[in-house]
C-alpha cells in the first residue's frame, strides 16, 4: 500500500472513532435523562435488595434503575450496592461488568474485615472468571478461598473451592482426580447448613451433567438428573426469592434431559422433555443454548441454528468475540450449515471458528470444517486466476507466456512473504503460549500439591450417582499417590533432573520401588515414562534459563539443564515445543 494511502486511511479511521465517541456521548446523555425520568416514578416501597433479586430475571433494566434510584438516595453502603449491581450482572451473563465490581467491593475495608463477606465475594470472583474462561484468576482466587474457608473452619465454602479446583483440574484431563473433589465437595454442600446451599447445589448438578455429557456417561448423568430435579423443587429457606427462577431452573433440567435421553436412544421420552421445555420459562432465552444439541441431531436442525444465532448476536454485542464461548457457538452454526448442504455460510462460520482458535493459542490439528474453510477460498482464487488469465488470452496472446510467469512469480512472492510474516507470529504467539502454560502448570501443581496433603475427605457420591472411573480405589492406587508426590517432591526440591547421569535406577531408589511398579506409577500421574518424565522436567527447567539469562549460550544451557548432547538436547526441544531452541530465544528476544 502506498504512504498516501496508508495515511489516508489512518485520516479516515480517526474521523471514524471520532464520530463513534460523539455517538457513545451522546447516547450516554440520552440514557442518563431517560433513566433519571424513569427513576422519579420508582416507589420507595421498591427500593430495597429484595425488589432488585424479584426483577433480576424478569425486567433486568427494572432492576438496574432500582439500584441506580438506590445509589442516587443513599439507601445502602457503596460496597453493598456493588455487590448487589454485580449480582444482577452476573445473573445476567455479564461477567465483565460483575467482575469490576465485585473487585470494588472485595476492596472495602468492612467486607476485608469480616471474613463470611470476604468469602463470599471470593466466591463471585470464582464464578465470574470461570464464566470468562480465565483459568489463571479462577486458580487464583480458589486458592485463596480455600485457605481462607479452612482458617475459618467454613466447610461450605471449602466445599466451593473443592468444587471449582474439581473442575480445573478436569478441564486439565486428569478427569479421575476432578471427578473425586467435585463429588467429595457435592457431599459437603449437601450437607451443610449454608444460605446458599440450593443454589450452589442447582450450579454443581448442572456443571456435573455438562461433564458427564462430555464423557458420554449418559447413565451417570440420568442418576445426575434426579439429584438435580430435587434440589430444584426443594424449598430454598432463606435464599433471597428471585422472581421466574424456579421456571428458569425447570427449563434448564428439560433441555438437560432432552439431551441426555436423546443420547440413549429413547426419543419419545426425549421429545417429551422438549415439549416441556418449550413450555417453561418462554421469556428466559439465555441458557436455551443447553437444548441445542437435543435440536441439532433431530428434526428440529432450524430452531437449533435460530438459538446459536441468538448467542452469536449477544456475545457480539458484549464485546466477547476471542472467548471459547464463541468459538462452539460458531462451530456449531458452521455445522448445522454444513448438514443442510448450505456450504457457502457453513465455510465462512469455519474460517471464523479457525480465526477464533488462532486467536485463543489453541494448537490442534486442522478439523474438517478449517479444511472445508481453506478449500473454499482456494477455489475463490483459483478461479479468479483462471478469468485473469483468460482475459489476457484474448486481449494479446504473445503475452501469455510471459504474464502468467510474472503473475506466478507475484503469487510466490506474496504466499512467501505472507509465510514468513505468518511462522513469526505464530513462533511468538507459541512462546508465549509455552511460557503462559509453564507458569500455570507450575501454579496448578503447587495447588495440586497442597490439595494432596491437605484434604482428607473420604469420597462421597450424591445419592443415586455412580462413577465407573471415580469409584473407591484399592489401597494399591492410594500406595502409588503416595509414591508419586514424594518422588514428585524430592525431584522437584532437589533438582535431581539436572544431572545428566540420573537413571532410572536413580528413581527407584528415591521412591523405594520396583521397576514395574515406577511405571505403572509414571504412566498413571504423568502418562508417560521414566526417560521422558526425566527430560520433561530437563525441557521445562532449559525454557526457564533461556528466559532468565539471555546471555548464556545453548550449550551452556543443555549442559546446566543435564543435556549435554546438542543434537538429543536440539532434537528434544523441538518435540516438546514445536520449534528449536535458538528460535525459542530469537523470537522471545523480539516479544521482549
Amino acid at each position: 500500500m502506498k504512504t498516501s494511502e496508508v495515511i489516508a486511511e489512518h485520516i479516515f479511521l480517526y474521523y471514524c472513532r471520532l464520530a463513534a465517541v460523539a455517538i457513545c456521548i451522546t447516547l450516554c446523555h440520552l440514557r442518563a435523562a431517560t433513566t433519571s425520568a424513569d427513576t422519579k416514578h420508582i416507589a420507595d416501597s421498591l427500593l430495597t435488595k429484595e425488589s432488585v433479586y424479584q426483577f433480576t430475571f424478569t425486567d433486568a433494566e427494572m432492576a438496574k434503575q432500582i439500584i441506580d434510584e438506590m445509589r442516587r438516595q443513599n439507601k445502602l453502603p457503596k460496597h453493598e450496592l456493588d455487590l448487589l449491581e454485580g449480582d444482577l450482572w452476573y445473573n445476567n451473563h455479564y461477567f465483565d461488568e460483575a467482575v469490576v465490581l465485585y473487585l470494588a467491593a472485595l476492596d472495602n475495608d468492612s467486607v476485608k474485615a469480616d471474613a463470611d463477606a470476604h468469602m463470599s465475594l471470593l466466591h463471585r470472583m470464582i464464578s465470574c472468571y470461570d464464566g470468562m474462561h480465565d483459568d489463571r484468576n479462577t486458580t487464583k482466587y480458589v486458592k485463596l478461598l480455600l485457605d481462607e474457608a479452612r482458617a475459618n473452619g467454613d466447610k461450605a465454602m471449602e466445599s466451593v473451592a473443592m468444587f471449582n479446583m474439581g473442575k480445573l483440574i478436569y478441564y486439565q484431563e486428569d478427569k479421575k482426580q476432578g471427578y473425586k473433589l467435585i463429588y467429595d465437595a457435592i457431599a459437603i454442600m449437601e450437607r451443610s447448613d449454608y444460605d446458599y446451599k440450593y443454589d450452589n447445589l442447582r450450579y454443581n448438578y448442572n456443571t456435573l451433567l455438562i461433564m458427564q455429557q462430555r464423557d458420554k456417561r449418559y447413565e451417570d448423568a440420568l442418576a445426575t438428573l434426579a439429584s438435580l430435579e430435587r434440589v430444584v423443587t426443594e424449598s430454598t429457606n432463606a435464599e433471597p426469592e428471585i422472581a421466574n427462577l424456579a421456571a428458569k431452573e425447570l427449563k434448564t433440567l428439560y433441555a438437560q434431559q432432552a439431551v441426555i435421553l436423546y443420547n440413549l436412544g429413547r426419543n419419545d421420552e426425549a421429545e417429551a422433555a422438549y415439549r416441556k421445555w418449550k413450555t417453561a420459562a418462554p421469556d428466559y432465552t439465555a441458557d436455551d443454548y443447553l437444548i441445542a444439541p437435543f435440536l441439532a441431531n433431530s428434526s428440529h436442525i432450524n430452531e437449533a441454528l435460530d438459538i446459536y444465532k441468538a448467542q452469536e448476536k449477544k456475545l457480539e454485542s458484549r464485546g466477547d468475540t476471542i472467548t471459547y464461548h464463541m468459538r462452539s457457538v460458531l462451530k456449531s452454526i458452521g455445522s448445522l450449515y454444513y448438514t443442510t448442504g448450505q456450504y457457502k455460510p457453513a465455510a465462512e462460520y469455519y474460517f471464523r471458528t479457525a480465526a477464533v482458535s488462532d486467536s485463543l493459542k489453541v494448537r490442534e490439528q486442522r478439523s474438517s470444517a478449517q479444511e472445508l474453510a481453506t478449500a473454499y477460498e482456494t477455489h475463490k482464487k483459483e478461479k479468479e486466476l483462471s478469468e485473469r488469465t483468460s482475459s489476457i488470452k484474448i486481449r494479446n496472446a504473445w503475452l501469455v507466456g510471459s504474464g502468467a510467469a510474472l503473475i506466478l512469480l507475484l503469487i510466490l512472492l506474496q504466499r512467501q512473504l505472507r509465510y514468513t510474516r505468518l511462522i513469526k507470529k505464530k513462533n511468538s504467539v507459541l512462546v508465549g503460549n509455552i511460557q503462559e502454560l509453564l507458569a500455570y502448570k507450575n501454579e496448578l501443581d503447587t495447588l495440586k500439591l497442597q490439595m494432596a496433603k491437605t484434604v482428607a475427605i473420604e469420597p462421597s457420591i450424591p445419592a443415586g450417582g455412580s462413577d465407573d472411573n471415580c469409584q473407591q480405589q484399592p489401597d494399591t492406587d492410594s500406595e502409588n499417590h503416595i509414591i508419586f508426590e514424594n518422588l514428585e517432591r524430592r525431584v522437584n526440591e532437589e533438582q535431581l533432573y539436572l544431572n545428566p547421569n540420573l537413571t532410572r535406577d536413580d528413581l527407584l531408589r528415591i521412591a523405594h520401588t520396583d521397576k514395574n511398579r515406577l511405571a505403572k506409577v509414571l504412566q498413571q500421574h504423568e502418562y508417560t515414562n521414566t526417560s521422558d518424565y526425566i527430560n520433561r522436567k530437563r525441557l521445562e527447567y532449559a525454557v526457564a534459563e533461556l528466559e532468565n539469562h539471555p546471555e548464556y549460550t545453548i550449550n551452556a544451557i543443555a549442559e546446566s539443564c543435564g543435556l549435554p548432547n546438542i543434537p538429543t538436547f536440539n532434537r528434544l526441544f523441538r518435540k516438546r515445543f514445536g520449534m528449536p531452541p535458538t528460535e525459542f530465544r530469537k523470537t522471545l528476544t523480539k516479544r521482549i
